[in-house]
């Protein structure tokens, strides 16, 4: 339970992060303006598939977030009025994006292993034995 209010709360200050960046533009460098919500964001999906998958292996989870990143990007190639519609929306806009770049995908793979080796770092220096008790440590 612990693991996860952790993961939670990383969740959550990634999310206000990513955010901030978008709507705060001035509190940021322009490179972080630039590029750090989508890296932000990715890392903070690998923090909410830990908090619901603390069993599964960390390298599966981040490559799993990678290629949801992936096919999101992609998914910013459909033009169908459905997509269009769903994009004019704000949270439409948050998930889907509006446009696709190649920039995104080397923002994602960024924010997939920062969120990696945070996470690797949070299971071994505070989980260690939690995890082992859990049976992970045998994955």
């Amino acid at each position: 339970m612990k693991a996860r209010l952790i993961y939670l709360a990383l969740f959550i200050f990634c999310t206000w992060l990513a955010l901030a960046t978008r709507s705060h533009r001035s509190w940021f460098p322009h490179l972080v303006v630039v590029y750090g919500g989508d890296i932000i964001w990715s890392g903070m999906f690998v923090f909410f598939l830990r908090m619901l998958l603390l069993k599964t292996p960390l390298w599966k989870l981040t490559l799993f977030n990678y290629i949801l990143g992936v096919l999101d990007e992609c998914s910013q190639l459909n033009n169908s009025s459905l997509m269009v519609a769903i994009r004019s929306t704000y949270f439409g806009r948050l998930m889907f994006g509006v446009g696709f770049l190649w920039s995104d995908l080397v923002c994602y793979a960024i924010g997939s292993l920062l969120g990696w080796g945070i996470a690797a770092l949070i299971d071994h220096y505070f989980f260690q034995q939690t995890f082992k008790a859990a049976g992970e440590a045998s994955l």
